[in-house]
């Protein structure tokens, strides 16, 4: 992938007409744009770093830089400006080098206190066996999160869905969501299948970038499109990802997010795929993983357990009326969530708001309400807010207008 902030800005007007680039933007909508905008650079740090959530003392960081070059990620818990510290991505012994994508990890933090950061490249402008050549180091725009462990495990995200290229959307709902937020969450088909690596930068990088600007760090859940196009295997290689697994359970605070990828929406054999996908084995690997998640101390002892996963299940609908990843979710993983006393599901893939209210057969499982998120015009979408402590748990559902149009609350003595 060639990236350049020219390529980065100018790709806009080349996206699919199912994007904002071919609808009338508002003026909440053009502001939104331009301000994710601002996170491409000029100069060899061609987007300026991403966040990505891996736990209670580990963050992934992502850059993309113009040419090929090297990557550290330098970071401190001082407001002095001392204490600063290296970290950096490696595989098999080597670190990443001589590409465009750079990725570290910074672990061993302290959450309670605040973070800075920022990342480092230089170009490598020739790499000969024993002698490698670098250009002058360029230095990205510092990042800032504040504590991310607060008192009595409080903790605040937001979960977005089925944005389908529509960058707008994250700044405008973001808005009327509130801050602050611990995270966001990319809940599935914020891509629409990408065709290539630069409509990955375009439409998930620079949005990531942007909130990490609002010190927002992100964690990306796949929905169907995302598996789809020519660039849906590139993916993975721009994201650091929680034991290399695009499904992951993490604690935050009073809470245990279980995060599952619910692969396509149709059979592997659908004439769609051409034979190339193998998400029936890949469900039964993740079924395997979540029933031995649910049996465990930290998924037991959280006070609120919550999964997010972008196709919903769904007890009201016949099997017949089921589609093939539909029924997958219900057979494998609905099951599990009873097992495990689910508190509630967060969801997608309709492009129609609503909640599903736990079945009133409880003989029948499901019992669970499931939010769903809306679609990826701006008048039809929306934003899932999390806000729990040891004590409370409240979900809700804001709309573009402002509107909360659901809204649970749990208590605990």
């Amino acid at each position: 992938m060639r990236t350049t902030c020219a390529i980065l800005l100018c790709s806009w007007v080349l996206l699919p007409a199912t994007t904002c680039a071919q609808q009338t933007l508002t003026e909440a909508e053009t502001n939104a744009l331009a301000a994710i905008r601002t996170q491409c650079g000029s100069g060899i740090i061609a987007v300026q770093p991403w966040l990505q959530v891996l736990g209670p003392k580990r963050l992934g960081v992502g850059w993309l830089t113009s040419k090929p070059a090297d990557g550290i990620v330098e970071w401190t818990q001082s407001e002095a400006d001392e204490g600063w510290q290296s970290a950096w991505f490696s595989e098999d012994g080597l670190k990443q080098a001589n590409a465009l994508v750079q990725r570290a990890v910074i672990e061993g933090y302290d959450p309670s206190k605040p973070i800075r950061l920022r990342a480092r490249s230089r170009a490598i402008t020739a790499f000969k066996p024993y002698s490698v050549a670098f250009g002058e180091p360029e230095v990205s725009t510092e990042r800032r999160l504040p504590a991310q462990q607060h008192p009595r495990g409080a903790v605040s995200f937001a979960v977005f869905n089925d944005v389908h290229n529509r960058l707008p959307i994250y700044p405008v709902l973001l808005e009327k969501a509130g801050e602050p937020v611990d995270f966001a969450v990319f809940n599935g088909d914020v891509l629409q299948d990408p065709q290539t690596e630069q409509e990955i930068a375009d439409n998930l990088l620079l949005p990531m970038a942007w909130f990490a600007s609002k010190s927002i760090p992100c964690f990306f859940l796949r929905g169907n499109h995302e598996t789809r196009g020519a660039s849906a295997r590139a993916l993975k290689h721009y994201l650091v990802l929680p034991r290399g697994k695009y499904y992951t359970a993490m604690t935050f605070g009073a809470v245990r997010v279980l995060f599952l990828d619910t692969g396509e929406d149709k059979a592997d054999t659908s004439n769609e795929y051409s034979g190339l996908v193998d998400f029936d084995a890949y469900l039964k690997e993740e079924a395997d993983w979540l029933r031995r998640e649910i049996a465990s101390d930290a998924f037991r002892r959280a006070a609120w357990r919550l999964a997010v996963m972008h196709i919903p299940p769904d007890w009201r609908r016949e099997d017949a009326q089921l589609g093939h990843g539909e029924r997958r979710v219900r057979e494998r993983l609905a099951p599990l969530l009873d097992e495990g006393n689910i508190t509630a599901v967060i969801s997608g893939h309709n492009h129609a708001p609503e909640v599903i209210e736990p079945c009133p057969d409880p003989t029948r499982g499901f019992q669970w309400p499931v939010f769903i998120g809306g679609a990826p015009a701006l008048a039809k979408a929306t934003v899932i807010r999390v806000d729990a402590d040891a004590s409370t748990l409240r979900i809700r559902r804001f709309h573009s207008d402002g509107a909360v149009k659901a809204e649970r609350q749990w208590t605990k003595p």
